[in-house]
């Protein structure tokens, strides 16, 4: 069976600051428009509730429609990271907590999930 030492070892661990609970967080980070949205003159749907210093404080999303015909979708995340934000940021807020729970025996992973052109690998290769 393996005993409590590998219970340990596969046990689910989240992003967090050392000697805090750990969880699963969600975050979020959207692309800045493309040039080819900006030469469009395309009109930015998403708004950003910043969130990623201070893990007591929530970040929001606000999705609006296009076309004005439906009320703004709002959704909370752990961390939304604006659209100005800087690559090492992101390192420093998920990536390295993430890799140095890995050094400590435990599973880590970081899973990109959106649509074709959405920013996954913007967003993990900067």
């Amino acid at each position: 069976s393996g005993g409590p030492e590998a219970a340990r070892r596969w046990r689910w661990v989240g992003l967090g600051m050392p000697g805090e609970a750990q969880c699963v967080k969600v975050a979020i980070r959207c692309r800045p428009p493309s040039k080819k949205e900006i030469a469009n003159n395309e009109d930015c749907i998403v708004e950003l509730t910043q969130a990623f210093e201070d893990p007591n404080v929530p970040g929001e999303v606000i999705l609006s429609d296009p076309a004005g015909h439906e009320e703004p979708g709002k959704f909370a995340f752990d961390i939304v990271f604006g659209l100005d934000i800087e690559q090492y940021q992101v390192y420093e807020a998920i990536g390295r907590p993430a890799m140095l729970k890995t050094f400590e025996g435990y599973n880590g992973t970081i899973f990109a999930y959106g649509q074709t052109g959405s920013g996954k690998s913007w967003s993990m290769g900067g």
